[in-house]
């Protein structure tokens, strides 16, 4: 079961944990104690960065050393590079010269590290994969080193590199240490994607957080949509993960704060593409058996965010989805969210290096910029703005070619609310077609990106 704070960084964090730091082989600290520390550190509230790293399994890396969660006997299970391009069919087009060259992949985060660049290079050099090009952007001033920060930003540029290895990463800062509120939070974040849209940083934005968007104000909306609207007039696609507390998240009525059924911002906003997560299973060599519904239940974990946005009518893309709400639905898409099923991240703390499995529907927004950068090389122009192309593609004979349609979980939790109370808040069930669990699926990526291609003609 899940304890939160006020804030909520879907990172999965613990900054106690620094003393994680210890830069043991041996577990670093239990989940409890991850839990207790979020109440000041930000895990599982009205506001979320979307990570969730297994520290208890972090393990020092020795010269050369493959970390054995890649392995099929290690729990948890992570998947290595080359296990994903295999699992969701990316390596043909690797293969066929379709990397990502010529495309730019912009990356919104709240913290960096001095050894940002040494970590990404021991990533490549650990699964033999080349070095990216990365441009560290901070236009407010570089924001203080935060391990729990740091860890997302560390896991969204190693994310986006693996599924396009030769998009040029620009990784735009802002300095969140100093937020109070979700709005402020939030704010600070939107002044780091306004300056990307303005600047044209990149063909497609990442963004790794959210917010309730019961828990921010109409002002800040309203900035945050018309953001949102230059970047769809510039062809830009902007993508964001739904949130890693099921169907739940803090709901803000005045000073009253209770768990119930929401979604996040800016995920739900309807010209963003808003990414779940799945727990995915493949065998050793990276063939695809099948995908659930991420949704760790009872076992003190989290679960792919989605719901209905009250803020938000339904948009005319998700007009003939049967049976859907009268507001916007959330997740449009999926991807391997389960921290159990996740991916290694390599970070540097305290003078050790670590390798961890992480998870959270933070691996899925960076990993969909990977294929976005994809498509666009292969289509020789931005996609941008993709909703309306996703769901025509859904809801065509062609379908079962560019996604996995995952029909089998539900994003239900257990939860307690800030003042302790257990909370059970209903979720929804995955089924064929879209669903606010896990959106129109997760994808196959060699066809997909022909068929994006295609469908925008």
């Amino acid at each position: 079961m899940q304890k939160p704070p006020l804030l909520r960084c879907c990172m999965c964090i613990v900054v106690a944990m620094v003393a994680i730091l210890s830069i043991l082989s041996t577990p670093l600290f239990s989940p409890a104690t991850a839990h207790a520390a979020s109440f000041t550190t930000g895990y599982n509230s009205s506001l979320s960065f979307g990570v969730r790293p297994l520290w208890k399994y972090a393990k020092k890396i020795s010269a050369g050393q493959i970390p054995p969660c890649v392995s099929a006997t290690e729990i948890p299970r992570c998947y290595s590079p080359q296990q994903i391009r295999k699992a969701y069919n990316i390596q043909p087009l690797l293969d066929a010269g379709t990397t990502g060259k010529g495309r730019t992949i912009a990356i919104i985060d709240g913290s960096s590290s001095p050894t940002l660049m040494a970590d990404v290079k021991l990533y490549d050099k650990l699964y033999g994969l080349n070095d990216p090009k990365i441009n560290i952007i901070a236009p407010f001033g570089l924001p203080p080193f935060e391990a729990n920060a740091y860890t997302e930003t560390a896991l969204d540029i190693q994310i986006a590199h693996t599924l396009a290895p030769d998009a040029t990463i620009n990784l735009v800062l802002a300095d969140t240490s100093r937020a109070q509120t979700p709005t402020q939070f939030a704010s600070i974040l939107l002044t780091a994607t306004k300056y990307a849209v303005d600047n044209d940083l990149g063909d497609v934005i990442s963004q790794s957080f959210g917010v309730g968007e019961t828990c921010v104000d109409q002002t800040y909306l309203q900035a945050e949509h018309q953001i949102f609207q230059a970047a769809r007039d510039k062809q830009i696609t902007v993508l964001a993960s739904s949130g890693d507390t099921g169907a739940a998240d803090i709901v803000c009525k005045g000073s009253t704060l209770t768990y119930g059924q929401t979604v996040n911002v800016p995920a739900a906003d309807p010209l963003v593409t808003g990414v779940g997560g799945t727990t995915l299973n493949a065998k050793l060599g990276g063939k695809y058996i099948s995908e659930t519904a991420w949704n760790e239940g009872d076992k003190g974990g989290g679960s792919t965010g989605g719901g209905f946005s009250t803020i938000y009518s339904r948009p005319s893309y998700q007009d003939n989805i049967p049976g859907i709400h009268s507001g916007r639905g959330v997740p449009d898409i999926a991807y391997d969210g389960d921290p159990f099923t996740g991916v290694p991240v390599v970070i540097s703390m305290n003078g050790g290096t670590l390798i961890i499995p992480v998870g959270g529907t933070s691996v899925g927004a960076p990993a969909w910029a990977g294929i976005v950068a994809l498509a666009d090389q292969y289509a020789g122009k931005r996609l941008g703005f993709l909703n309306e192309t996703l769901y025509r593609i859904s809801q065509s004979s062609s379908y079962g070619k560019g996604f996995h349609d995952i029909t089998d979980g539900n994003n239900s939790v257990k939860i307690f609310d800030p003042s302790g109370k257990e909370v059970s808040v209903e979720g929804y069930n995955a089924h064929a077609g879209w669903d606010p669990v896990t959106g129109v699926g997760t994808p196959k990526v060699n066809s997909l990106v022909h068929l994006l291609a295609s469908f925008d003609e």
